[in-house]
């Protein structure tokens, strides 16, 4: 399951490497900060990070810079965040959950905006 972020990244080796359906149907574009960071997050490697995993991933994120993972981190805010970002409440978080999430704060939609 790895393979979900990491065909993103070799857009030529992707008829090579499986995607989930929910990846397929979806154009997430990630860095390769992000990547290395959901890959080094994943422990279980199931391709959805779990709230500890979240957490692993926020401070990765935080730690090279990106500005949504810096306010989770300064503020503590992992579980308010994970709970934000976990749109069907299954208690995981896929890649596209967390795009839009991350997608949404930028345009100020949200907790936290007026």
């Amino acid at each position: 399951m790895r393979s979900v972020w990491i065909g993103y990244l070799l857009p030529s080796a992707m008829a090579l490497v499986p995607l989930s359906a929910a990846a397929q149907s979806s154009d997430l574009n990630p860095t390769p900060t992000e990547v290395d960071a959901f890959l080094a997050a994943d422990v279980n490697q199931d391709a959805v990070l779990q709230l500890s995993e979240f957490r692993t991933f926020i401070r990765l994120m935080a730690e090279a810079g990106q500005p949504t993972a810096r306010q989770i981190r300064m503020f503590a805010a992992y579980r308010f965040a994970f709970g934000i970002t976990d749109k069907n409440n299954d208690q995981r978080v896929s890649p596209d959950e967390l795009r839009a999430a991350d997608e949404a704060h930028r345009r100020g939609e949200g907790a936290g905006h007026n």
